[in-house]
Formats: structure tokens, C-alpha cells, sequence
């Protein structure tokens, strides 16, 4: 009732959308892995597993049979908060994290990959042109790789394309209209623009943005009801963006609080719809992904730092 009250004070509708469960991860699952998919899979790629290692295995669940399939065991070093999108017929796959230590300079990684599914090769392409490489988005927009927002020494608001044919990146220049400046943002394509926000600077934010990638144009959107959120898990089908979980930043005396919830906002009316909550209760750092008109999510870790193995859809 507590739940019913905050968002209704909010201004947000409610609507009942039920989750169903999958088959769970075999290896014990992971947090701060990375997602994408190609021919009705999704790969997962690197993150942290129960013993708090850092992985660079590549993992394939295919929707059809509800199944998982170790690929490869993958040349990058191991890491977390990597980023990965998927272009003509590969996999783009890099960035993120490699170490369990104080952060350094050297734990930037800047290495970026393609990886073919259907002849099993890895190929070492050009470097990531900054070190703004913990967390960042990355999507595939005609044929192209955007990678926005990632974290270096400091919160960021870079946008950099990567050219496929040319292997080649470019840093596109500042533009003021971009979402703010964050750390742990999140977004997903719908119907060929990027709906994008949230995340932490030195606070927890509520704003959501609409972007045209390919013309580096923003623009304000209603912002997300109730507390911000960091780390939430992000995908869209063809009507619907979903915000799944994450965490509202407390400080370091508290952490704060993980949500179990999922949201959904509507590009076409500009609205946000609170869903339910999460069979595997409170969730952070999380994958999210769309296959076949369903947006699934899964993994990652609960408040006590457990990770997760299960995965799941949202029966739209």
C-alpha cells in the first residue's frame, strides 16, 4: 500500500504485466556483465561471479529452446562493466574493467573486439580513443557502433562511433544538449531512437532523454517517477522502453536501496507505467535484452551482494 501511495503521488499509472521465468545460467551466473543479440541469441560476455573473480568467458542463450551454451573462452582480459553490441552479423565486445583493486590507470581497458558466431574468431580492432571506459552504452544504429557515457576519472558525456568499415573511431564534439553528465546511466533503442538517463553525478537522477544518434540531437522526456537510479537493467521492444532494478545511491555511510521493481515508458505518449516487481526480489548491474518482440533480464546481484543465475521475459 506503502509502494501504491509513492507513485501515485508521483503522477505514475500502474498496470500488472506479468514475468516469466527461464532457464537459469549454468555456470552460477554473474553481475556487471554485458549483453547483445544476433539470430535469435543473446551472448553474454564477462562480469564477476560468485567467488568475485573477474570472467571473459562468452556465454549464448537461445530464446527457442531455452537454452544456454558456453562459446568461448575469449583472448580479452577478464573484466566487468564491458560494453557489447552487435552489427553485421558480429559481435563488438570491449571496455569496461580488470581489476578487483584500487582503480589505476592501467585497468581502463581500451581494447575493442568483433567476434564472429558463425566461424568462432576473435579479431583485435582499434583502440577506444579515451579511457572513459567503465559502464558505457554501447548501440548499433545503421551499421555503426555509438558508445556513450563511460566513466573514467571522472562522470562523462562523450559520445564516440565507431566506423565498422573503417575501424576507425571518431569523438563526436561536445554537445550541451546531451543527457547530463553520469555515471551508471542507462538506455535502449526503440524504433531507431535511443531513449537514455538516469544514472549518479553527485546525486541520484531521475532525467530521461530521446536521441537521434546519428545527428547528435537530444531532447527532454518526462523523467522517471520516484527516486533515481543507477545500474538498472534497460531494453525496449517496438513499444516499450523498461527500467528493471537498480539502485539508488545512499552515500557511503548507507549504500542506500536496491530496487525489485520494473517501469516501462511509452515513446508515444511520453508516460511511465509502474509494472510489478521482480520474482528474484531486489537487483543490481543486471542484462537486459530484446529478442523476437520480448525484453528479458536477468543475473546480477541482490542487496547482499549474491549473485544471481536466473533469467527471465516480461509477457508483454
Amino acid at each position: 500500500m506503502l509502494a501504491t501511495a509513492l507513485f501515485a503521488c508521483n503522477n505514475i499509472s500502474q498496470e500488472k504485466i506479468e514475468v516469466r521465468t527461464c532457464a537459469p545460467m549454468p555456470c552460477g551466473g554473474r553481475a556487471s556483465a554485458c549483453a547483445a543479440t544476433i539470430d535469435g541469441k543473446v551472448f553474454v560476455f564477462g562480469g564477476r561471479d560468485t567467488t568475485g573473480h573477474f570472467l571473459n568467458d562468452l556465454w549464448a542463450y537461445d530464446a527457442a529452446t531455452d537454452t544456454w551454451t558456453h562459446v568461448s573462452s575469449s583472448p580479452l582480459t577478464p573484466r566487468v562493466n564491458a560494453t557489447m553490441a552487435a552489427a553485421n552479423g558480429l559481435l563488438y565486445v570491449g571496455l569496461g574493467y580488470s581489476t578487483t583493486k584500487a582503480y589505476r590507470d592501467t585497468a581502463y581497458m581500451r581494447d575493442w573486439w568483433s567476434y564472429s558466431p558463425t566461424t568462432d574468431t576473435w579479431t583485435r580492432l582499434a583502440d577506444f580513443p579515451n579511457s572513459n571506459t567503465v559502464a558505457a552504452s554501447s548501440f548499433a544504429v545503421d551499421g555503426n557502433i555509438y558508445t556513450i557515457y563511460g566513466f573514467g576519472y571522472s562522470f562523462t558525456r562523450d559520445v564516440c562511433r565507431y566506423d565498422v568499415s573503417e575501424d576507425s573511431w571518431t569523438t563526436e564534439p561536445h554537445n550541451s544538449s546531451r543527457a547530463k553528465i553520469c555515471f551508471g546511466g542507462r538506455g535502449a533503442l526503440c524504433n531507431g531512437l535511443l531513449y537514455f538517463g538516469l544514472g549518479f553525478d553527485t546525486r541520484n537522477l531521475t532525467q530521461w532523454y530521446e536521441a537521434d544518434l546519428q545527428t547528435d540531437t537530444w531532447r527532454i522526456r518526462r523523467s522517471l517517477p520516484g527516486k533515481g537510479r543507477e545500474f538498472a537493467a534497460c531494453a525496449a521492444n517496438k513499444d516499450y522502453v523498461y527500467i528493471i532494478g537498480g539502485r539508488y545511491f545512499g552515500g557511503d555511510m548507507t549504500g542506500g536501496e536496491v530496487f525489485d521493481t520494473y517501469l516501462r515508458y511509452s515513446p508515444e505518449t511520453n508516460r511511465w507505467t509502474m509494472c510489478g516487481q521482480m520474482p528474484c526480489g531486489r537487483a543490481e548491474n543486471q542484462i537486459a535484452f530484446s529478442l523476437n518482440g520480448r525484453v528479458y533480464f536477468g543475473l546480477g546481484e541482490n542487496e547482499e551482494g549474491q549473485i544471481i543465475n536466473q533469467l527471465y521475459y516480461i509477457e508483454n
